[in-house]
């Protein structure tokens, strides 16, 4: 429930309603094993995953992997909007952050979990509800976070008290999404598809009822839903399996199961007589083109090959629309998406467009796209490039066992767990005969909603077939080999420095930390500097495009071919930067490493600019900013950096940041052969670092690096360019921008320091403190007490080669309320100089800081990333070991010393925009 990790689209994810299925245990896989703690029975296994049950009808779900580092436990309750009744709507995800305000013994839980380093959220859709949080598994993390889940699921205070504040916070978030055009156009076609179902219900609720819901419902409703029979605990990651399932048979064993009978859900959508069209106008500077039409249950048979068809549709660039639509240049951008669960949903086309664009020639290409799609063969090439993609998305989720025990939940409100296993076999199967024949089925006029009611004498209707029950879709269901695990890696600093290799080859400052990892993966990261203050300024917007276009065509390679090539090795390969550098990420399998490097050569020295895909990023760069004037968040953004610019900067100068207009202007400008002489005048890898986590042979690399970069040498001396520390004097702007039912709040403020500063870390402490978590003064009195904003935060950035620090701050808000919460941030601000810091806040700000640093380097590509940056500053975890032993050492007064001495108030730069007029 952060506001930076609550994303809209969480809410409205899909699934299936109802009362848990009975599983009936799989005879080949189900023998009771011994040992189990009472009142727990062993239900069946899949690929390193096991069910047990509870007697009082809890499901539980173990995943260990020891490698992982740490552990993410997941709570799923089968309800979600599908389950609201008439003024109820938006009561699930009401309920959803009611839930974190505790128990009556149990405190705030927002601010327990962020004491203690917690990744945690809770999202809802349509189908389900879930809470997790990602843990180091030290001290009593484990025990402490199944007890809590345990207690919320039953005591939550759900009080009225509480209910005030958080209403407003939701309500917040509400109009955040109504500042969306696409959410906007989505909430409303959703509505329109539906006639009965509550799949037509936008998970945020109708406004009405978010503000009035009576705390009564709220209390019935989490009563009747929030119990043992109706959830399913999953627990995945770095823990003992014995201990697990005897801490939670002890917690969870003790609730009662309920007397009460679930509500049936027993309506059913009836088919669709003819087309359907809505229409919304509000403010905004793009357009958007969506047709949805109704498909299946994802229980259902033809799902697999709706979900190739989705891919063939909607990818980039291989897909139909981006053909039709982004490449003849009458959109900027398309693709498709369901919106399925359990019960019968749509599948949804999309296309973007700039404000000046023919919207009509657009529709009628966009639905000939969609509807003519059973009319044009797809070739078994085609259908097999999908299905790839597909299998490489599961299977690299396959190896985070975090992300796998959330992603359990979208197919255990489906009707069970082992779908996410069983319909990555079915769309394995899948052929283009398949594809072809969904296409016919589904997408059609009469299906479809977006165009005009049209009297026919012979209706053309589709009737959506009952999904059989997941019980006999897994019927010869056997699921394949679980992936092999990782070593268990101690990731305090001193340990990893005693693993790191470091060499230079060539020019190359290089870090290798071989590893055993789940699935062989490897992660690479390469860093190249080039260029000089000069080439910088006198290039105008040209290398802004030129790490995307890197990806885009190499000697030999299509953009198409690329992708092809790297989907067949199972590798992710992305290109950024542009003007002073590039940064490389590679991840790979260890058997495929030396041909990913390959590819990789090829797209660094041997790239060819294609004019045509300039012409699209340009595009999409340019109806992203046109989207970004009628944004607050874009418009304030803006203004706060042209604030913060050299008061003597003017165009053309290195550090003008510049108005809207001319930064349209410059990418309207851009060439390809603008890109192509940056390249050849600039690009080079006369300084370069590279760093390398995972399961690989360092000989490896050490052979592979003269090939990949040796001889590479730019023209011009590379110059790293110094930006200057501006501090302009404190100012308080609002920006009206109209129709806008969010306003934003930024904040900044400059000063001289560096992360190896002796105050750096005591810094660092009190914005924990004040403003950088769940457990924060800002969060605490903003949110959950004057339920004023959604997401509010405050935090420093500091350099760590030159005296640059910045304070940064942020807030999102209901317009009517703009006084109160520059009241409260001021008042915020100044208690600190008044009264300092607890020594309470600053133990679990030490603590929480540690626990978070310590969690981040259990991820490969966060281990990778800080090879890097140390690579590139001279550093080793010698320095992390030292920033920690700082960072515990930091007391109440320090901390109270360093905020005042650096932050201030009335130098603050205030930026607010929102419709205030």
């Amino acid at each position: 429930m952060p506001p930076l990790r609550d994303e809209p689209g969480t809410r409205s994810g899909e699934v299936q309603p109802g009362k848990l299925p009975k599983v009936q245990p799989v005879p080949t896989t189900a023998a009771q094993p011994s040992g189990l703690p009472a009142r727990v029975t062993f239900v069946t296994q899949a690929e390193g995953i096991k069910e047990y049950r509870l007697d009082n009808g809890l499901r539980v779900l173990l995943f260990p992997d020891a490698s992982a580092g740490k552990f993410t436990l997941n709570v799923t309750y089968l309800v979600g909007s599908v389950h609201e009744n008439y003024g109820e709507t938006g009561m699930a995800h009401l309920l959803e952050h009611l839930v974190f305000k505790g128990t009556e013994t149990s405190g705030n839980l927002m601010e327990a979990l962020g004491q203690r380093g917690a990744n945690f959220n809770g999202t809802t859709s349509l189908d389900r509800t879930n809470y997790f949080e990602t843990l180091n598994n030290t001290g009593d993390n484990l025990q402490w976070a199944i007890a809590m889940e345990a207690d919320r699921m039953v005591n939550s205070r759900i009080s009225g008290d509480d209910l005030k504040t958080e209403m407003t916070v939701v309500r917040n978030e509400f109009e955040a999404g109504e500042n969306s055009p696409i959410g906007l156009t989505l909430k409303e076609l959703q509505s329109v598809a539906y006639d009965w179902h509550n799949y037509g219900n936008s998970t945020i609720g109708n406004r009405s009822d978010v503000e009035n819901v009576p705390i009564s419902r709220l209390q019935a409703f989490y009563r009747t839903y929030y119990q043992p029979d109706n959830a399913v605990v999953t627990l995945a990651g770095d823990f003992d399996e014995a201990q697990a399932l005897g801490l939670i048979a002890q917690e969870f064993g003790k609730i009662p199961a309920p007397t009460r009978t679930l509500p049936a859900q027993y309506t059913r959508e009836p088919a669709q007589n003819g087309e359907r069209s809505v229409t919304v106008r509000r403010v905004g500077d793009l357009q958007a083109l969506m047709a949805a039409y109704h498909v299946p249950s994802v229980r259902h048979a033809d799902y697999p090959a709706l979900l190739v068809l989705n891919e063939l549709l909607g990818d980039e660039p291989s897909g139909r629309l981006y053909a039709a639509l982004v490449q003849s240049g009458q959109a900027s951008a398309t693709g498709t998406f369901p919106l399925t669960g359990g019960e019968p949903g749509l599948m949804i086309g999309l296309a973007l467009l700039d404000k000046d664009d023919d919207l009509d020639r657009a529709q009628a290409t966009l639905l000939a796209a969609l509807e003519q799609a059973g009319d044009k063969a797809f070739t078994d090439e085609e259908v097999s490039r999908a299905k790839q993609r597909l299998a490489t998305q599961h299977q690299q989720l396959m190896t985070q066992p975090g992300q796998v025990g959330v992603a359990l939940s979208e197919a255990i409100a489906a009707g069970d767990w082992r779908l996410l296993l069983e319909r990555r076999d079915a769309v394995a199967r899948v052929t283009a005969a398949d594809v072809q024949r969904v296409a016919r089925t589904y997408l059609k006029p009469s299906n479809r909603t977006l165009g005009r009611f049209i009297p026919t004498a012979q209706p053309d209707r589709v009737d959506i077939a009952q999904a059989p029950s997941a019980q006999e879709v897994l019927r010869d269901f056997v699921g394949g080999e679980a992936l092999n695990a990782g070593e268990v890696l101690d990731v305090t600093p001193a340990a990893l420095e005693q693993r790191v290799i470091r060499e230079t080859i060539g020019s190359v400052a290089v870090a290798l930390l071989p590893k055993e990892t789940r699935g062989d993966r490897v992660q690479l990261q390469l860093a190249l500097d080039y260029g000089t203050p000069e080439t910088v300024r006198q290039a105008g917007a040209a290398p802004d495009f030129l790490g995307e276009l890197l990806t885009r065509g190499s000697a030999g390679l299509t953009r198409q071919q690329l992708r092809d090539r790297l989907e067949a090795i199972n590798t992710n390969l992305s290109v950024s930067g542009g003007a002073e550098g590039l940064v490389v990420s590679l991840d790979t399998e260890r058997q495929h490493l030396p041909e990913a490097l390959d590819l990789l050569r090829s797209v660094l020295r041997e790239p060819t600019f294609p004019e045509s895909e300039l012409a699209e990023l340009k595009t999409l760069t340019l109806t992203g900013l046109e989207a970004g004037r009628s944004e607050p968040q874009s418009v304030a953004a803006q203004e706060l950096a042209r604030i913060f610019m050299p008061p003597e900067a003017r165009r053309g100068d290195l550090f003008y940041v510049p108005t809207l207009d001319e930064e349209l202007e410059d990418v309207r400008a851009v060439t390809v052969q603008d890109v192509r002489d940056y390249y050849k005048n600039v690009m080079g890898a006369g300084r370069a670092q590279l760093s390398v986590v995972g399961d690989f042979d360092p000989q490896t690399i050490r052979a592979a690096v003269p090939e990949l970069l040796g001889g590479w040498t730019s023209p011009t001396a590379y110059e790293r360019i110094v930006p200057p520390l501006t501090r302009p004097a404190g100012v308080q702007r609002s920006i009206n921008v109209p129709d806008k039912a969010n306003a934003v709040y930024v904040a900044a403020q400059n000063f001289a320091l560096r992360d190896d500063h002796p105050d750096a870390a005591a810094l660092e402490v009190a914005l924990r403190v004040f403003g950088a978590g769940t457990d924060s003064r800002l969060w605490n009195r903003v949110r959950q007490q004057d339920g004023l904003s959604y997401g509010v935060g405050a935090q420093v950035a500091l350099s760590s080669r030159d005296e640059q620090g910045v304070l940064s701050a942020y807030a999102i808000y209901n317009p009517a309320v703009r006084e109160k919460l520059s009241a409260a941030l001021q008042e915020e601000f100044r208690r600190v100089a008044q009264g300092g810091f607890t020594e309470a806040e600053i133990n679990n700000a030490k603590t929480g800081l540690l626990q978070e640093a310590r969690m981040a380097r259990t991820q490969d590509g966060t281990l990778a990333s800080l090879l890097l940056q140390q690579a590139d500053l001279g550093r080793t975890f010698a320095f992390s070991q030292e920033w920690e032993q700082r960072i515990a050492a930091v007391t109440p007064e320090q901390a109270g010393a360093a905020f005042v001495k650096y932050i201030h108030p009335d130098d603050l730069v205030v930026i607010q925009a929102g419709s205030f007029e």
